[in-house]
């Protein structure tokens, strides 16, 4: 075991729990929602903690994706655009930068990636990046059989044994198969799916069973090259992190976060207003509109890509028949939820991409609307018998989805659908979206790698872990390979074949897309740094505390 630090899942650094609360409480106070620093912590409060520690094992929802985004690295990232106007600082999807990777280089042929690592960079154990860490983390990424990275990546990375080469201590290269796949390569060991990790901690705790660590590290999350590192964590209750001062980028400037768990929305809206707290996640945007009225905190406007969406299981009744998901898309009140729920800071969906992409069409894309009559027409005509009878699942640490399905509950009784909501915990509902448990479910996602070759088939590769509506269709895959096979994925010819996949989604209805929402967050009047992400996350490293 590494001698610096070691943490678990039950706590063993509670001891630090008596120290943490009186920095929870004096961290920021003063009211109206400005930051009062208490030195340089500041205090987030959110609905739940990640599931688990290990990306191979646990890839959805916010939390994890927090975590993740905090404590890990990438080679390479998306640099930050300064805010402008009304719209708040965010990445630029289409260049990349150096994280780990001081430099890298491009073949002549375009084929091979060489990346020169910053080998003065440390985890937060203090370990040294080395070349060791990149072909152990790759591995690990394509040989854990729950591992979600194999079904996301290819054709562009299948398999790290051919593709991922040690160079020397400081360098590696990546190799793949035909030039047009370099931006999505880049573009995805940009993102947390491709963090590097702490090959030495990890081996510490690999078994026969177990060579990459796998169930150690769903436990203790202490394996990350990220710009802060896990220092305390009590289930259910809070996490504590502090900088890593070797981190590649500079240590942070706030140097310790303390996530506290306060399960009501409307609580963690209040924390932020009385100045208890510096930021809130998962709000109700509700709660949202009375800041920006009050102008009580901080409430953002970006160019958004997260998703409000429902998807529902293709492969059992009622769903296995396209008439009742057409119908029901239609049943679906989606100015409703933009106005009463999302308090129009949802606009409709027309496209998984983003329509500023270079190349993108958006050819043949519209809204969805709501039509009733036609909805109850539909199932008519097809001799459906009605009611059509199904339980709508929903995480109760989301409450806007909470609203959302209650909203579809009601409007979708009058085309023939009678719906029951299934309110269920954080735990039960990323467990029970792996094993297709649900008929449908209520859900606020995002695609982190902006490429079209990872966005479209996100959601529908056969037998992937998040291949929710089991949805197995061949045109599909071969859209999605058209596009692949493109002389550019952000050429014209790529935009052609990604407006294909685009218009088979909208027909067969896997997933009935409501609209793009924006970020469900507030900071303190005080706090300074927020960027918006791919990812949706809050990056800790840019925070800054000017009360």
């Amino acid at each position: 075991m590494n001698a610096r630090t070691s943490i678990n899942r039950r706590g063993l650094l509670v001891t630090a729990l008596a120290a943490t609360a009186a920095v929870t409480l004096a961290a920021c106070t003063g009211g109206s929602g400005t930051a009062q620093a208490a030195g340089d912590t500041v205090v987030i409060v959110t609905a739940a903690q990640p599931p688990s520690f290990s990306y191979e094992t646990s890839v959805t929802g916010y939390e994890a994706a927090e975590f993740n985004a905090n404590t890990g690295a990438t080679l390479v990232r998306n640099p930050y655009i300064a805010a402008s106007g009304s719209e708040a600082a965010h990445q630029d999807y289409y260049t990349f930068e150096p994280l780990l990777a001081k430099s890298y280089d491009v073949s002549d042929d375009k084929l091979t990636y060489t990346f020169h690592l910053d080998t003065e960079a440390s985890s937060g154990q203090g370990n040294k990046l080395s070349a060791d860490d990149v072909i152990f983390s790759m591995q690990r990424k394509y040989k854990v059989k729950t591992s979600v990275v194999p079904f996301l990546t290819a054709p562009i990375l299948t398999d790290p044994d051919q593709q991922v080469k040690k160079i020397d201590d400081a360098t590696v290269s990546i190799t793949v198969a035909k030039p047009q796949y370099g931006f999505t390569l880049l573009a995805l060991l940009a993102n947390v799916p491709f963090n590097i990790y702490d090959s030495t901690v990890l081996k510490e705790h690999a078994t026969a069973d177990d060579p990459y660590a796998v169930k150690w590290s769903e436990q203790t999350g202490t394996f990350g090259f990220g710009a802060y590192k896990l220092t305390s964590y009590v289930p259910g209750e809070q996490m504590v992190y502090e900088a890593n001062t070797g981190y590649a980028l500079g240590a942070p400037k706030v140097k310790r976060i303390v996530q506290r768990v306060v399960a009501d929305a409307g609580q963690r809206a209040n924390l932020v207003t009385s100045g208890d707290a510096q930021i809130a996640t998962q709000l109700r945007p509700a709660d949202q509109a009375g800041m920006i009225s009050a102008k009580s905190a901080q409430v953002f406007t970006v160019p958004t890509n997260s998703w409000v969406f429902m998807n529902m299981v293709t492969t059992a009744a009622p769903f296995d028949n396209l008439v009742v998901r057409r119908a029901l898309s239609l049943a679906v009140p989606y100015d409703d939820i933009a106005k009463n729920v999302y308090k129009d800071r949802m606009t409709p969906f027309t496209t998984m991409l983003s329509d500023q992409a270079p190349g993108w069409s958006g050819e043949g894309l519209k809204a969805k609307e709501t039509n009733v009559e036609e909805a109850k027409k539909l199932l008519a005509e097809a001799g459906v018998s009605t009611p059509v009878k199904f339980e709508l699942t929903v995480n109760n640490a989301v409450p806007d989805l909470q609203e959302a399905a209650v909203q579809i509950q009601s409007a979708a009784k009058a085309a023939g659908f009678e719906i029951s909501v299934n309110a269920v915990s954080s735990a039960e509902f990323q467990s029970g979206l792996a094993t297709h448990a649900f008929q449908a479910m209520m859900q606020r996602d995002w695609a982190v790698v902006q490429s079209p070759a990872y966005v479209l088939p996100l959601f529908y590769t056969p037998g992937s872990p998040v291949d929710w509506s089991d949805w197995d269709y061949p045109p599909m895959v071969k859209a999605v390979a058209a596009g692949n096979a493109a002389s550019d994925p952000l050429s014209a010819d790529g935009g052609k074949a990604w407006n294909e996949a685009e218009q088979i989604l909208a027909s067969q209805l896997p997933t009935i897309y409501m609209g793009d929402v924006q970020p469900l967050n507030a900071f303190a009047n005080g706090v300074g740094g927020y960027v918006f992400r791919s990812d949706n996350v809050i990056d800790y490293s840019q925070l800054s505390l000017n009360g």
